[in-house]
């Protein structure tokens, strides 16, 4: 047996800005200071946060599974709601929606219809590539 003590395998760096919390390795893509100006990265924290309930009810090889996919997902987003929208992180955000969607389709599904809503604030690019991506899976 192994006599080293039993270690978490996700790390946060920055606990109090997460917006995913402990159960993916991301740091502060959506600080606080930046959610208090802009009601857009706002809504994309509560979103997370959210999200986060989600990953904490699933078992730890679902978890292991569909964090890094999360944690991705909440990295693009807040860069193209930061002003980068490049087209390879358009395609990167729509890829990685459609395949969150095969792996747990519940969170990616409340992902897709937050994003893809006319909420306050969210950038126009987002919401195009999410109400694109809820449209081609419905297909």
């Amino acid at each position: 047996m192994d006599n080293q003590p039993n270690q978490s395998k996700y790390t946060v760096i920055n606990p109090v800005q997460s917006a995913v919390g402990d159960y993916a390795n991301v740091n502060n893509f959506l600080p606080a200071k930046t959610a208090a100006i802009d009601s857009g990265t706002a809504e994309l924290r509560r979103l997370f946060e959210e999200i986060n309930r989600y990953l904490e009810a699933l078992n730890p090889a679902d978890r292991e599974m569909i964090a890094p996919a999360v944690a991705q997902t909440v990295k693009v987003t807040a860069e193209i709601q930061q002003g980068d929208e490049s087209e390879e992180k358009q395609t990167f955000l729509a890829t990685r929606l459609k395949n969150l969607h095969t792996m747990a389709p519940d969170i990616a599904q409340v992902i897709i219809t937050t994003l893809a809503s006319p909420v306050a604030g969210i950038a126009l690019t987002i919401q195009k590539i999410a109400q694109k991506a809820q449209a081609d899976l419905k297909e």
